[in-house]
């Protein structure tokens, strides 16, 4: 008689790690990511899979649909607990959720897309039950975006209104722009994206007259209206892929940089942020390190580099090295 086969039995470090991922997602409202998980818990993504189908499989709920369930975090995977019911902690998260995206709104104030963030806050706030207003009362202390020198835009309030309304309608505009330190100039203008950017924003579009698609900053903007026609949205368009590789909004001529981060704190601090998509870190024996990056405009950087002084020192290319140094000199010279 042949011999049946059994699959392995469960051991008790098996058991004590499904445990410990059942009790983790009861702490995690929002999901537990599998890298997450795997790192907890020192197994490996096969190890991993087989605990999550063993989990979907045994834990379900009264009709028999699995309690655990795969959701997407952006590009990454995690579990969470299945949500049949929004519970309380459910909506904890989504209340703090809403509230963080609004924040970042706040520096508006006094135009019409402050208003707008302030209504939909009270909608949300007056479909919670009694009991969890009073819990989410001091929200307003608890998590607070920290304005760095933002934008006064009290005076764009029609202007605002009226590019919200183009870009909803797709509707031209005839804008009237003055940059800073160019000349005025009159544009037919394709509106695409209004974007936030370091306490501003930037309405973003096709010129007809520079036949391209350019940036406006909009407190620079004196005059706009709408025009009758209206346009396609173009499906190769996306600000994503506009802004990438910029150094910031500014773009210009792809360029390789190198520069020479000279201590370990500035190291680590540059580190713990995502300065571009092609930044790459070199430890070196002195303790300093190597910042090398391919940026599309360097106009940016050069500001950026200015801030951190003596810390940063530009290695390549000499034309930027050049630049940083001069104004470098020009600064020094106010104190001599």
């Amino acid at each position: 008689m042949p011999r049946r086969s059994r699959s392995r039995p469960a051991t008790y470090g098996a058991a004590t790690r499904l445990a410990r991922i059942v009790h983790g997602l009861a702490e995690r409202p929002a999901g537990w990511r599998l890298a997450a998980i795997r790192e907890a818990l020192g197994v490996s993504e096969r190890t991993l899979q087989r605990y999550v189908a063993a989990l979907r499989a045994e834990v379900t709920d009264a009709n028999g649909r699995p309690a655990i369930e795969v959701v997407r975090h952006g590009e990454a995977r995690a579990l969470r607990l299945g949500r049949r019911d929004a519970g309380a902690d459910a909506t904890a998260y989504q209340a703090l959720s809403l509230y963080l995206a609004l924040t970042v709104f706040r520096f508006l104030e006094g135009t019409v897309l402050e208003q707008g963030v302030e209504h939909l806050w009270r909608q949300f706030h007056a479909r919670l039950p009694h009991a969890w207003r009073a819990r989410i009362a001091n929200f307003d202390r608890k998590f607070y975006a920290i304005p760095f020198t933002p934008k006064d835009y009290a005076a764009q309030d029609d202007t605002l209104d009226l590019i919200v309304r183009c870009l909803i309608d797709q509707r031209r505009m005839r804008i009237d722009y003055a940059p800073l330190g160019g000349e005025r100039r009159t544009h037919r203008f394709d509106p695409y994206t209004l974007a936030v950017y370091r306490g501003g924003l930037y309405l973003i579009g096709f010129s007809h007259e520079r036949r391209r698609i350019i940036y406006l900053a909009v407190e620079r903007i004196h005059c706009a209206e709408p025009l009758d026609d209206r346009f396609n949205y173009p499906a190769s368009y996306s600000p994503a892929r506009h802004t990438a590789g910029a150094f910031g909004l500014i773009e210009g001529p792809e360029t390789a940089v190198e520069l020479l981060i000279r201590d370990r704190e500035t190291a680590a601090l540059l580190r713990a942020r995502r300065l571009h998509p092609t930044q790459r870190f070199e430890d070196r024996d002195d303790g300093t390190a190597r910042l090398t990056m391919r940026v599309r405009g360097t106009e940016e950087l050069v500001n950026w580099i200015l801030g951190f002084g003596a810390h940063l020192e530009v290695l390549g290319p000499t034309a930027l090295r050049r630049e940083v140094a001069a104004r470098l000199a020009e600064a020094r010279a106010l104190y001599d």
